[in-house]
């Protein structure tokens, strides 16, 4: 099983970039939560800048062999110049698991 984390600026985009996936059978759930995110960011003239936004996390749960799909998914369906796209090997129980491989199959 394979974790996938992801932000947006607004929840619509999260929840579009969710039914993307879903509906491409990328994932097999997808969940989204409002943070506040606090971070550095290089502004146009190469000053760095500190920055905190309000955004959405995606946590998306998938297969290791979806990720190249689902990150250029991202890539090409994201307003952000540089989306974050981290992705963890996690471990499931087995009924979970075989429901999430059912689900992408």
């Amino acid at each position: 099983m394979l974790i996938i984390h992801t932000t947006t600026p607004t929840k619509k985009e999260a929840k579009n970039l969710i039914k993307i996936l879903l509906e491409s059978r990328l994932i097999a759930c997808g969940q989204y939560f409002k943070i506040k995110s606090h971070y550095v960011w290089k502004d146009s003239k190469g000053k760095r800048k500190l920055c905190k936004d309000k955004e959405y996390l995606l946590i998306l749960k998938t297969l290791s062999e979806c990720y190249e799909r689902i990150e250029s998914t991202i890539l090409s369906h994201h307003s952000y110049e540089a989306p974050e796209i981290l992705s963890f090997e996690a471990k499931a129980e087995n009924v979970y698991n075989a429901w999430l491989e059912q689900n992408l199959a």
